[in-house]
């Protein structure tokens, strides 16, 4: 089993200070949020929430607001410390299961992490063989059969590569192997080019697990709920200890479940941005993966060497891909004009195409 080191996006405070780099001056494309910051009356309602009193049961009010918006009773939704919190627990509801979790991959560390910690048999199923490779559907569920997988693990826009299928498309799959749970990570659909997707119903073997994080810019606040059937939810929450939302988050996500029009925006604006700057690279020669989401791969000599170089010389932070098994590409979000011809000068001297 191949291993799964705890590397994400973002830079830590330590390699900065090594650098001697102050994180205001970095230009970091190695995460993946909504680059406008949460909306001014989510801001507002996490300033106003109290802090001198327990948050509600279960999130209540952060569990109607998700329901309202997601047109579903609220005993089909948990809502989270973040979407990875979630995905932890739903991990964990296979321990001990016949058999095992299979894990379409490359992706999201998280998963891998969450079953060793809680003693679930893992399967990687090399779902990607190279970057952009389109799923195979056919493949996978061949896989679940021969494996007779207890659960497996979808993240649908992938990470890294961006990714993604039809919802309608996995929901058949779904209904062909009613007996497997579908843990289907959708933290990045909200921001892609398949957005709508969300609307697209799964059947009861299915738990849809999304991020507040991306679309609402709170990555340091962690909010993200799980949409699933009634039982598999309440299942969800027994394995969750209390008070996993607190007010503050909750307020947020209340706030920011009115903010539609705001988050259509800056999708816009970020599918836009990606564009412009994948034409930008492929005009220096570049190689990229084509992507449904605002960031994408880029093809490079050295990923690891390229990722340092830009850090150091260019206070630019890209997402190396190494830790994924693909050491040649780096993983780069959308940006705005100034910041994209930054990126470029950058990319024009430090990689040859």
């Amino acid at each position: 089993m191949s291993e799964a080191p705890r590397i994400h996006g973002g830079v830590a405070d330590s390699e900065l200070a090594a650098l001697g780099l102050v994180r205001g001056a970095v230009l970091d494309l190695s995460v993946n949020v909504n680059p406008r910051g949460p909306h001014p009356e989510v801001v507002r309602a996490v300033r106003a929430a109290a802090l001198d009193t327990y948050p509600q049961p279960g999130a209540a009010g952060a569990r109607a607001a998700l329901a309202h918006v997601c047109d579903v009773d609220p005993a089909r939704i948990a809502v989270g410390h973040g979407s990875t919190e979630l995905l932890w627990a739903a991990v964990s509801l296979l321990r001990g299961a016949p058999g095992p979790l299979l894990i379409a991959g490359p992706t999201f560390s998280e998963p891998l992490l969450a079953a060793r910690a809680h003693g679930v048999v893992v399967v990687e199923h090399p779902a990607y063989p190279e970057p952009g490779a389109a799923l195979d559907l056919s493949e996978l569920s061949r896989a679940l059969a021969e494996q007779r997988a207890a659960g497996v693990y979808l993240c649908q826009p992938n990470n890294p590569d961006g990714s993604a299928l039809p919802a309608l498309r996995v929901r058949e799959l779904c209904a062909e192997h009613s007996g497997c749970l579908f843990l289907i990570d959708q933290a990045f659909l909200a921001l892609s080019e398949l957005h709508g997707d969300a609307a697209v119903r799964f059947p009861d073997n299915a738990l849809l697990v999304r991020s507040l994080t991306k679309e609402h810019a709170l990555p340091g606040l962690r909010a993200g709920y799980a949409l699933g059937s009634a039982t598999w939810i309440e299942r969800l929450d027994a394995r969750r200890p209390s008070w996993m939302v607190s007010n503050l988050a909750e307020a947020a996500i209340v706030a920011a479940c009115g903010q539609s029009a705001y988050v259509a925006r800056v999708r816009e604006d970020m599918l836009s941005c990606r564009a412009a700057l994948v034409a930008a690279c492929r005009e220096l020669g570049l190689p990229v993966v084509d992507s449904v989401t605002p960031y994408f791969l880029l093809q490079v000599p050295d990923a690891d060497a390229l990722r340092a170089r830009l850090l150091a010389r260019h206070a630019i932070a890209v997402r190396s891909c190494s830790s994924f098994g693909w050491p040649r590409h780096v993983r780069i979000a959308g940006c705005g004009p100034e910041q994209r011809a930054r990126l470029v000068a950058a990319l024009r001297a430090e990689v040859e195409p």
